[in-house]
């Protein structure tokens, strides 16, 4: 007679004051990213070229941070060896945030980084809890996180976005580098923005994570 599989054990849902401040960075880009698409000038045409940088930078933190989570979080590895991870990510990652920096001529993805990167931090504001549950959580916001930008990018470029305040006349007056879909059709990437960071925020107020075994077929 075969013994019965034992349900999975559950992360533990984390009280509603630390759901709020993870969701907090996610929820003020998706309020930026909606201002921007329904009313640009209002906001300042820099906001698109803004806008664009930070959906070039995320890509940056959601390929790293699954990985990083994991280094930090990781048992028996001394201080030492974490501090050394956290210095090669940063310049690592840092390379591509100087080129942009120089081809955007703007200390702007820099800033960026550090506001991106707090919002991925937040998943250390909970009590201490076992290092398990820290690692499943970061790996659920790694998978979450890619889904949504992969989801999200595919989405905003078949789908056709309404453009609210990103008229023609508008796309005529911006000034932005290089070439591509985001550049001649700058709505899109603004879409995509505010669909993924809102999508974001709702899954950390939500408290969710994915099963292990999901989390794990992502990577």
């Amino acid at each position: 007679m075969s013994t019965p599989e034992l349900p999975e054990k559950q992360a533990t849902r984390w009280p509603p004051a630390t759901r709020l401040l993870r969701a907090l960075p996610d929820a003020v880009s998706a309020g930026f990213f909606l201002a921007v698409w329904i009313a640009p000038r209002a906001m300042g045409l820099d906001t698109v070229k803004t806008g664009l940088l930070i959906m070039l930078v995320e890509f940056l933190l959601v390929h790293a941070s699954g990985f990083l989570g994991h280094a930090v979080y990781a048992e028996g590895v001394s201080a030492a060896r974490k501090l050394r991870t956290l210095a090669g990510f940063t310049l690592f990652y840092g390379l591509f945030i100087g080129a942009w920096a120089f081809a955007f001529s703007s200390w702007l993805p820099i800033v960026l980084f550090a506001w991106l990167l707090l919002g991925k931090a937040t998943v250390a504001l909970a009590p201490s809890r076992p290092t398990a549950e820290h690692v499943e959580r970061v790996r659920s916001d790694w998978a979450l996180a890619a889904m949504a930008y992969l989801g999200g990018v595919f989405a905003t470029v078949i789908l056709p976005v309404p453009q609210f305040g990103i008229t023609s006349a508008v796309r005529a007056d911006l000034d932005l580098p290089g070439s591509g879909h985001w550049i001649s059709h700058p709505e899109s990437v603004i879409a995509f923005g505010a669909l993924y960071f809102g999508f974001m925020a709702y899954a950390k107020w939500r408290d969710w994570v994915l099963p292990a075994q999901q989390t794990a077929s992502k990577g």
